[in-house]
Parts: C-alpha cells; structure tokens; sequence
C-alpha cells in the first residue's frame, strides 16, 4: 500500500467522522432562522475544516467548489437548506391539531416588530431556493414527490 493511498483512505475516513459530527451539532437546525452572516461564519468554519482535513492550504489558493468537491461534501448552507425543507414537508403532513402546524400557519394577533428592518421569517428562508409560497402549502402532501422536489431544488442551489 503506497503512502498516496494511506493518505487519501485516511482523509476519507476524516470525512466520514466530520460529516457525523457536523450532523450532530447541526441537530434541530430543522428550525433555524438564520441571517446570511450567520450563515457566513458556519460556512466559513466548515470550509476551514474541510481544508485542514484535504491539507489544502489557503495560499494554494483551491476555490471553496474545488474543496467541496475533492471531500465529496455538500455546502453548509444546502445541508441546511435540505434539512428545512424536509421538515416543513413533515409539517405540512401533520394533522392541524398539532403545534407545530399551527405555529408554522399561525400569525400574531398583537404585537410590533422590532426597528430597524424587517424580521427575518422562517419561510423567507425556504423561497430562496425557488419554490414558492402556493408549494410550499400543497406539494408536501405527496411525500415522494416532495423529496425528489426538494432533493433537486437543493442541488440547484
């Protein structure tokens, strides 16, 4: 067995327990809203992960596609892109007595926002990816479908 090789199986196996860890600390990110500097700096820390795992430094100057493809990995933000939209299929799926439907539908009576801007809702987030609000209501309920639709709507993004 060649040095080459060792290293290369070595590095896969690096991916393989980093993929674990990053799924562990991205647990509930089902629910996330996240803001695109909050996104930044996750994807920045994933990227550098993965660059020390492939040994890539920065000075080699490798574009972040190039990492993401030599690990074999998708992008932080389509990992939580595709853990949102399984979970507002799953949603959608639930009978209107549960909370989380209802909370998912809800609005609020009475109330103000805070100033400075608008607040950032959590279904602003799903139409980034181009399935809008009409699809984001009906086509969950054909679970298959759904998957396969979203499955491509994250690799497109």
């Amino acid at each position: 067995m060649t040095v080459r090789v060792y290293v290369r199986l070595f590095a896969r196996t690096k991916i393989a327990v980093y993929r674990a860890v990053v799924t562990t600390l991205l647990y509930g990110c089902e629910t996330w809203t996240l803001y695109r500097h909050q996104i930044r700096k996750l994807d920045q820390f994933h990227m550098r992960c993965l660059r020390s795992i492939a040994r890539i430094k920065r000075r080699d100057k490798v574009p972040n596609t190039d990492v993401l493809r030599i690990c074999d990995i998708t992008g932080i933000e389509a990992m939580l892109l595709q853990a949102q939209l399984c979970w507002v299929g799953h949603v959608v799926r639930m009978p209107d007595i549960r909370i989380p439907q209802q909370v998912f539908y809800g609005e609020l009576e009475a109330g103000r926002r805070l100033p400075g801007g608008p607040v950032k809702r959590y279904k602003t987030n799903l139409k980034a990816c181009g399935i809008t609000a009409r699809d984001i209501n009906t086509a969950p309920l054909q679970r298959n479908s759904w998957r396969s639709r979203y499955q491509t709507a994250v690799a497109s993004f």
